[in-house]
């Protein structure tokens, strides 16, 4: 990505669409940009922290990176593929704890 700054109002604007999308899901989630204290330098793009809680003991993360191409898309449809990509994260937990499937 030349300058993730160029796509803040993009970031946003999905962001708010992805607060009513998978609020209601049992997982945290936040936006993390170069600007963070606690970014992830190994990435070089924005992206959002996923967290599940399983126990007090166990926690499960994901980072899912936001790509320049993803704005290239409307919104929706960047929203609906990171919404997709939340449900298999927790899929893929559930298997690992419970052999789902």
């Amino acid at each position: 990505m030349k300058d993730w700054r160029n796509y803040k109002a993009r970031i946003d604007e999905l962001m708010n669409v992805l607060d009513s999308t998978i609020s209601g899901i049992d997982i945290d989630y936040e936006l993390k940009t170069p600007e963070d204290e606690d970014f992830d330098p190994s990435l070089r793009v924005p992206y959002i922290l996923l967290k599940y809680y399983a126990d007090e003991e166990h926690e499960y993360e994901r980072k899912i990176e936001l790509f320049e191409y993803y704005f290239d898309k409307p919104t929706q449809e960047t929203a609906k593929l990171i919404t997709d990509m939340v449900e298999e994260f927790l899929m893929e937990i559930d298997q690992s704890l419970y052999g789902g499937g």
